[in-house]
């Protein structure tokens, strides 16, 4: 299981709902049961499939965000933060920016895996010595390790400012960041793999991770050479569909993330 750092976990047992001056407004009640999705599940996948279904709950999160951005009183209440303390309404657009570098990062990796995953495949069905392509594509994997954990660190760094004298509206924001993090801190420690969580990831997010069972890239690594070649190529081709969920979960993160800040900007600046 991937492991989550002291931080991430205040964060998502703290998650709660929100009641502005506007609490009976169907699109905040919409963006409250998102929210609390994520509070109460599991803030690690075990499969990629349970990363794909978390990032489609983060891409309904951001749906209820943008249309509560357009809510009068919100947009009042962080322009009235933003008068009063201009350094909080600024740390909540550069911690986007931060959030945007690690989508980036996320989506290359996962990337590289398909393209990993595609060129083995490829492989298998030419019914070549697949000695040399096993080698490769163990090879990347480790590289891409060196990726995941440069990400980690940078989303470690990112620091999300909490208080009870926080105004509600930037408190709003907080959490969802601090859930968008937590998706993706998940969704990178899976790519190193069960094995290596206990001991590489976890000295980055200071917490001793609990072994799961093996995820795909753990199958995979564990088959070559020891399974039957269809067996692995019925493997790889239900890896390759997953990652490709996974990549457009991310690439619709992006999205969202860029048109959520572009929309604070355009609130902050008028």
């Amino acid at each position: 299981m991937a492991p989550s750092s002291p931080f991430r976990m205040k964060t998502r047992q703290h998650t709660r709902s929100f009641s502005l001056t506007s609490r009976n407004h169907p699109v905040l009640t919409q963006f409250n049961e998102h929210l609390s999705r994520f509070g109460e599940s599991e803030a690690t996948s075990n499969s990629l499939s349970s990363l794909g279904h978390r990032l489609s709950g983060l891409e309904d999160l951001y749906v209820s965000v943008d249309d509560l951005i357009q809510i009068t009183h919100i947009q009042q209440s962080l322009t009235s933060v933003q008068e009063s303390n201009k350094k909080v309404t600024d740390d909540v657009l550069d911690t986007y920016i931060m959030i945007l570098d690690a989508c980036t990062a996320t989506k290359e990796i996962f990337s590289q895996a398909k393209h990993d995953v595609q060129e083995l495949l490829s492989s298998l069905r030419r019914r070549k010595d697949t000695t040399d392509a096993s080698g490769m594509y163990l090879a990347s994997g480790k590289m891409a390790k060196k990726a995941v954990l440069k990400a980690l660190k940078g989303l470690k760094n990112v620091k999300i400012s909490e208080g009870a004298d926080q105004q509600e509206a930037i408190r709003f924001f907080n959490n969802v960041q601090s859930v968008t993090i937590c998706v993706l801190e998940s969704s990178l420690s899976y790519v190193m793999g069960t094995r290596a969580h206990s001991s590489l990831v976890s000295k980055i997010m200071h917490k001793k991770c609990k072994e799961a069972s093996h995820n795909e890239f753990d199958q995979i690594n564990e088959a070559l050479g020891v399974q039957e070649t269809e067996s692995i190529q019925r493997q790889l081709g239900k890896m390759e569909l997953r990652i490709q969920d996974i990549e457009e979960g991310l690439d619709n993160l992006f999205k969202h993330l860029i048109k959520t800040r572009v929309s604070l900007l355009n609130i902050l600046s008028y």
